[in-house]
């Protein structure tokens, strides 16, 4: 019995445990590179900026870029989790009247998983903090000053932070309407909180920006790109969905809203309506998810749990231990297996996260320690680059980038048109090199479109310049740039990174998560047309995990390089294994072909039918 009741009492400290390990993670975002740069720079960044925009994350960026000068990577790191398990402890108050411990448990593992892929250090977790500490203070402040002077300070805070301040007025005005009853005004003695609403949105003012912190927010929401989320190979793994457990969330709380017997508290369920359609809409919302949703998360499974015992054993008093004791079993594994797959890095490396487990960052997405190129005399002061190399340019080498993770900022195109050259697209290249004038082209292997782009930029007369895996510098072959092109110490530092990334990992294979330099390489390394060097490399990634990217590849690799009959199994196993990746079924009707196999071919090129009528329903359900 006692042990029976320790389990209830410390199953909330299980959830937090799992949730504070899994926030514990290497930094791998993209975008932490442009608020440091923003932070010594100014918001003017990009050469493509004439002058400098409203800069929402000003105070975010200023306390960032002091931490990060006084502890580095793990300080931040720390700092973030411990905003994230404050928000967590605000939730778990306001849920304390929903249900037991051990329902919040199980409420705090489902959340962590629901957020797995949307952790990163950033101003995300501090709004989800925002969101935390105003649904709270909206529901436990009784006395009007207090609430009053306690939430403006805040959202001077939150406006000055993240662009996601409107959420202070929003949770305001729900909570108004709540309130506004006049019997249950007159009943609990309460206030109005609707003049506290123009009040925050006036007081969101007080920053830098001025009326301009709106004008960017609207921006940002109508011009959303680029936009960046969990990870830039999600391309070359299966990932796990967020909906299924949304899916999952949304049944449980339809039964809870059935089964559930007392009055429906109006605020939380109004917030987890919200919440559960800004998922629905975008996995990156889940983080405003969980902030919203909780305590209904809480309700619903508590309001399951206990119809369910009422249903089961309300007439055998000695069997009633049983439902607990089980759900308690349930509990411990779902921790332990939970905890495990995190600091194991499983979860990462299934999910396409460049992150691991611990503390530090992973520089291999960028490129790195080339200052000998990038400061040369001759090396032009603008270069075309990709969003995720854009921050770190500007934050390591003081140079203007071209694009970076920052919305509401670009035209709502240009990401599109810079893919559409990569690709091939003759006219879209004239047209872009029309434009922008580029000499220098610094692109990053990881996304999709560029080692369709390095041969692109090669075939039209364009020079390597350097090529370390997962960063390519490519030139227009002009003799000013022949001091560049003679760099042969820069060109040969990058080839060792590939081999030593390789021997790394040989020697501990995923112990830093996904092997990035080695998938980018292998990438390129097909596109370029040399077989041996990426056959090797995508049957070393398969030697102890399997991806689509891996598996694809290597059967690509085969096929390019006269080995049909291998090409024809590996792909056939890539369909077997991934049967909704249109590229498995393309690259298998091609080996079909070439193996003289008609029956496989006319099951492939069906299939491919099949999977496009799919992907266009889908695509036009989205629109």
């Amino acid at each position: 019995m006692k042990a029976s009741q320790g389990i209830n009492t410390v199953s909330i400290v299980g959830g937090l445990l799992f949730l504070v390990l899994l926030s514990l993670r290497t930094i791998s975002t993209p975008e932490i590179w442009s608020h440091l740069a923003q932070a010594v720079q100014g918001s003017q960044i990009s050469w493509l900026q004439t002058e400098s925009s409203p800069h929402p994350t000003f105070l975010y960026d200023q306390l960032l870029l002091l931490v990060w000068n006084t502890g580095g990577a793990p300080l931040a790191i720390i700092l973030n989790a411990l905003a994230l398990l404050t928000g967590f402890g605000l939730l778990i108050r306001l849920g304390d009247k929903l249900g037991s411990s051990l329902v919040q448990g199980f409420s705090l593992v489902l959340c962590g998983h629901i957020l797995f892929r949307s952790l990163d250090v950033g101003p995300a977790t501090l709004m989800f903090l925002f969101i935390a500490s105003f649904s709270y203070l909206l529901n436990t402040i009784k006395k009007r000053n207090t609430l009053y002077a306690v939430l403006i300070v805040l959202q001077l805070l939150w406006a000055n932070i993240h662009i996601s301040f409107l959420f202070g007025p929003f949770l305001t005005a729900i909570a108004a309407v709540k309130s506004s009853d006049v019997k249950s005004w007159r009943k609990n003695n309460s206030f109005s909180l609707i003049p506290l609403i123009p009040i925050l949105l006036v007081a969101s003012l007080l920053n830098k920006n001025g009326f301009g912190i709106y004008q960017q927010t609207f921006a940002s929401l109508s011009n959303a790109t680029p936009l960046y989320w969990s990870s830039l190979i999600t391309d070359f793994v299966e990932a796990d969905p967020v909906k299924p457990l949304l899916i999952f969330i949304i049944i449980i709380g339809a039964i809870g809203l059935l089964t559930y017997k007392k009055k429906l508290p109006v605020y939380v369920t109004t917030f987890a309506v919200i919440g559960v359609a800004l998922l629905w809409t975008s996995p990156k919302m889940s983080l405003q998810f969980v902030a919203l949703a909780y305590p209904f998360v809480v309700l619903s499974i508590q309001s399951v749990c206990d119809y369910a015992d009422q249903l089961l054993f309300a007439k055998s008093a000695s069997k009633k231990r049983v439902p607990i004791v089980l759900a308690q079993g349930l509990f411990v594994v779902l921790v332990v297996l939970s905890i495990a797959s995190v600091v194991s890095n499983r979860a990462y490396i299934r999910n396409g996260s460049a992150s691991c487990f611990g503390l530090g960052i992973n520089d291999t997405l960028y490129p790195t320690e080339l200052e000998k190129l990038f400061n040369h005399a001759d090396f032009p002061e603008r270069a075309i680059n990709q969003p995720a190399d854009g921050g770190y340019l500007a934050y390591h080498y003081g140079r203007s980038c071209f694009l970076d993770y920052r919305s509401g900022i670009y035209p709502a195109e240009l990401e599109k048109e810079l893919n559409q050259v990569l690709f091939g697209d003759p006219e879209a290249f004239d047209l872009f090199y029309q434009t922008y004038r580029p000499d220098v082209f610094i692109l990053n292997g990881l996304y999709p479109s560029t080692a369709q782009g390095v041969v692109m930029l090669l075939q039209r007369g364009w020079k390597l310049l350097y090529f370390d895996g997962t960063t390519v510098v490519i030139a227009s072959n002009k003799t000013e740039f022949e001091s560049l092109f003679a760099l042969s110490d820069v060109q040969q530092a990058g080839l060792a990174k590939i081999e030593q990334a390789r021997k790394d990992f040989i020697a501990n294979p995923y112990s830093n998560g996904n092997p990035v330099t080695l998938i980018s390489a292998a990438r390129i390394y097909l596109a370029l047309n040399r077989m041996k060097e990426a056959e090797a490399l995508f049957s070393l990634l398969l030697e102890h995990h399997q991806t689509p990217g891996a598996l694809i590849g290597l059967g690509d690799a085969q096929l390019i390089g006269g080995q049909h009959e291998e090409a024809f199994l590996t792909l056939q196993q890539a369909t077997q294994s991934y049967p909704n990746r249109i590229a498995a079924w393309n690259s298998f009707a091609n080996a079909s072909k070439l193996t003289g196999n008609t029956e496989a071919l006319e099951g492939a090129l069906e299939r491919l039918k099949q999977l496009a009528k799919q992907y266009e329903t889908e695509a036009s359900s989205d629109d």
